[in-house]
């Protein structure tokens, strides 16, 4: 079949060729040396995730066809991560149950959710993009981001929940691109933009309104707020590092090796705070959502992040998590009945102000950056 597709793939670009000598292999009127058409066939359909980095979805990266059936490169991504996003919201609510009602340790459920997700992704990883090896020099790398981007990112986000609700963890998280944009200035990635000073300031006003109006339970509010805002750090962390990761490594295996990973560091921990043998009991309420987080959270929603992160700046992927709390109050009021309206909630507005402050900037840095390099 190979053979086939290939021999069928060379009689299209002679004839191609053959009917636009000019379009394929001469140079045009801008000047510029043309690309031949089995190169622009690559770039398009041979390994389309080599595609460049999209900070938006004008210009030529926009018309890139990503699939058989011609749709844009720039819609499935944007596909992807509203389908991310709608995953994280369903999860949420879930896990707010699962920690609320039934009482499950977090640790424990995220050592079971590790092991069952880790050889699902690594058969997958098999058999889309075949065995892979990392090299030495990049397993200190590789590890970090399974310690990030697994390990802190699950368990700090499921202590947080369980100290505030799925509704405050998620506006919480809206800091995560905010985070995003300043380690990409700090590490020279981005330059300084006073948009993303005032973002920082708003963000970090919203968390300190939500802590300030969790008067029930001040101290364990507090804390964890502060704990799902440090979870958000951990993931922007992961996302700039992994960046460079996916440069050399196909998405899905390196999804596969963070998961190993993160289930080391998960299973020494519980080994170590998890004293009681009753704690590793799942109810059938926290097994349902132990299915579900396997499936969607850990395989799909991690390979399509993973596959995006290798097709989008670390902004565009992290600024779609402001669409979570509005998600996820929606869905705790129609499952788990929460009120919709909230004093505390109001913090979600100075949070999303800032986010979008932080992402103009960084959009408009990057339209500079690009406008210098063409010039």
């Amino acid at each position: 079949f190979s053979k086939g597709f290939v021999h069928f793939r060379s009689t299209a670009v002679n004839k191609l060729q053959a009917r636009s000598p000019r379009r394929c292999c001469a140079q045009g009127q801008t000047g510029k040396a043309s690309v031949p058409v089995h190169d622009h066939l690559a770039a398009m359909g041979g390994n389309s995730l080599d595609a460049p980095l999209l900070g938006d979805t004008s210009g030529a990266s926009a018309g890139r066809v990503f699939s058989p059936y011609g749709i844009q490169q720039a819609t499935l991504v944007q596909f992807g991560l509203f389908l991310a996003q709608v995953i994280n919201a369903t999860y949420n609510v879930l896990a707010q149950h699962m920690l609320s009602k039934d009482g499950a340790d977090p640790l424990v459920f995220s050592v079971y959710r590790d092991l069952a997700a880790a050889p699902i992704l690594h058969l997958i990883a098999l058999g889309m993009e075949g065995q892979k090896m990392p090299a030495k020099e990049d397993a200190p790398r590789i590890i970090l981001q399974g310690f990030l981007g697994v390990f802190c990112n699950q368990v700090l986000f499921l202590v947080g929940v369980q100290m505030t609700d799925a509704t405050v963890a998620s506006i919480v998280n809206l800091t995560l691109p905010v985070f995003a944009a300043l380690l990409a200035i700090g590490l020279g990635m981005e330059s300084f933009q006073w948009a993303t000073a005032g973002g920082l300031l708003l963000a970090v006003s919203g968390a300190i309104f939500m802590q300030a109006l969790g008067a029930k339970q001040p101290v364990r509010f507090s804390t964890g707020v502060l704990v799902i805002a440090a979870g958000a750090l951990a993931s922007a962390l992961y996302f700039i590092i992994q960046k460079g990761s996916l440069a050399k490594y196909p998405p899905i295996t390196m999804t596969a090796w963070e998961y190993w990973i993160g289930f080391g560091f998960m299973g020494l921990s519980a080994a170590i705070f998890v004293e009681h043998g009753d704690r590793w009991m799942l109810s059938p309420n926290a097994m349902f959502a132990l299915v579900f987080s396997v499936i969607f959270n850990s395989v799909i929603k991690y390979a399509l992040n993973t596959i995006c992160n290798k097709h989008v700046s670390v902004i565009i992927l992290t600024v779609w998590a402001t669409l979570v709390p509005v998600l996820t109050a929606v869905l705790s009021a129609i499952f788990l009945g929460m009120p919709l309206l909230e004093l505390r909630y109001l913090g979600a507005l100075p949070i999303t102000l800032g986010t979008f402050l932080v992402t103009k900037g960084r959009m408009d840095s990057q339209r500079k950056r690009e406008s210098s390099m063409e010039a």
